[in-house]
């Protein structure tokens, strides 16, 4: 037990020392840095909570009409003879594309040619035969209804040179019935009689000659008759026949002029978009030979979305879109909706030969957005777009929070380990 009345604490406090106490100095300013670390956390906790990323998926593709792209193709294989279009040119409905010629040469010379050379005569031939049938018809029953009248005349005449002959033969008889008498009383002669009885039989051929006569003319004027009114329906039959003949011609002359020259028209209002033969080219049967446009159509956004980006796209999303033609630093980014995603993929090949880029080599689906405006705004001036003008869209692929970006790893990890 210590005797000491002090503590031992406050006896080494009063020692003299050579070594100060410890002094902590803290700047005025210090809560300033203490604030803005403080700060700097919470912004930093509140962002990885609450702050979002998107990832896009950025894309290229063209403006194109919403009713598609007409395309002009070749019926038949031939000789591009004609081509009075170029790129951008407006043309309207029925205008000329292009025409074609599928002409044969041979050592005849051209043979479509010629086929139809004979074929326009043939044609006029029969026209002129047609024209001729009224003339020949009007004097056919000019003819008859002359020959009719001269018939008639003569029966008439007949009738009266009849009469007088059966006159002959009724006095013939009453001489001979008279002679007889008179021989049977001895007033005449046996030799009287017989030449009495001749001139009765003569009288009575000369009436049968005229009774024949009548009868030929009769039959004349029944067979005049009968064409007179058989003459309409053979001239109808004639019309027909050479209408027939006419119609036959007709169709062989269009069968071979569409073997020799085909003329290709725009079937509406449109603009020329491309021109994909020269005039003296060969081309083959569906070969393409103009794109169209439609005129004032409305524009939408085409693209080739690949298969691994496809998954998140659906009708109705948002797009951001950037024309090339117009810098969106200088003139703003645009905006659409997808109004249509393909069910079926394309192959490699078939986006090449869409695209023109032979470098795919995955398969692609198409993805067609409806703009929100035809049309940008440049220098004060609202500027239509174009069809086929390039582009670049952003699609919203996969918005989270960021606290779930940084744990997609751990996720992805339980997520393995549940299975």
């Amino acid at each position: 037990m210590s005797n000491s009345l002090f503590r031992k604490e406050a006896l080494e406090a009063n020692k003299a020392k050579s070594i100060g106490s410890v002094a902590l100095y803290c700047p005025p300013w210090r809560w300033v840095i203490i604030s803005l670390a403080g700060l700097v956390t919470v912004a930093t906790l509140l962002l990885v909570f609450f702050g979002s990323y998107t990832k896009r998926e950025t894309m290229t593709g063209a403006l194109v009409p919403v009713d598609g792209v007409i395309d002009i193709v070749a019926v038949s294989a031939g000789t591009i003879v004609e081509l009075p279009i170029q790129e951008g040119q407006s043309v309207k409905k029925g205008s000329t594309i292009a025409t074609l010629s599928s002409e044969i040469s041979t050592r005849y010379g051209q043979t479509r040619e010629s086929i139809a050379r004979q074929l326009s005569l043939q044609n006029d031939a029969l026209e002129q035969e047609l024209k001729n049938l009224d003339i020949l018809s009007a004097e056919t029953l000019r003819g008859d209804e002359n020959q009719k009248n001269f018939l008639e005349q003569q029966l008439k005449k007949l009738e009266g040179i009849y009469a007088s002959r059966l006159r002959q033969v009724r006095l013939a008889e009453g001489q001979l019935k008279k002679l007889k008498l008179m021989r049977d009383e001895g007033y005449a002669s046996n030799r009287q009689v017989e030449e009495q009885e001749v001139s009765l039989l003569e009288a009575q051929s000369r009436a049968q000659d005229v009774a024949r006569q009548q009868i030929d003319l009769q039959q004349q004027l029944t067979r005049v008759l009968q064409q007179m009114r058989e003459h309409p329906i053979n001239k109808i039959d004639k019309i027909n026949d050479i209408n027939r003949r006419l119609s036959e011609l007709k169709q062989a002359m269009m069968e071979n002029e569409s073997r020799r020259s085909i003329v290709l028209n725009a079937p509406l209002n449109a603009t020329i978009a491309s021109v994909l033969v020269k005039q003296g080219q060969m081309v083959n049967a569906g070969q393409t030979v103009a794109s169209l446009l439609p005129e004032n159509a409305a524009l939408q956004a085409r693209m080739m979305v690949s298969s691994r980006a496809i998954g998140f796209i659906v009708p109705g999303q948002r797009v951001t879109l950037r024309y090339q033609a117009y810098p969106w630093q200088k003139f703003g980014q645009q905006y659409g909706v997808v109004s249509d995603v393909s069910r079926v993929s394309l192959s490699p090949q078939e986006v090449s030969a869409i695209t023109g880029n032979s470098q795919v080599n995955e398969q692609h689906y198409i993805v067609k957005v409806k703009l929100d405006k035809q049309f940008i705004h440049a220098y004060g001036q609202q500027v239509k777009l174009q069809p086929g003008s390039a582009l670049e869209a952003d699609f919203l692929i996969d918005k989270r929070r960021l606290y779930e970006w940084v744990l997609e790893p751990l996720y992805a990890l339980r997520r393995s380990s549940t299975l």
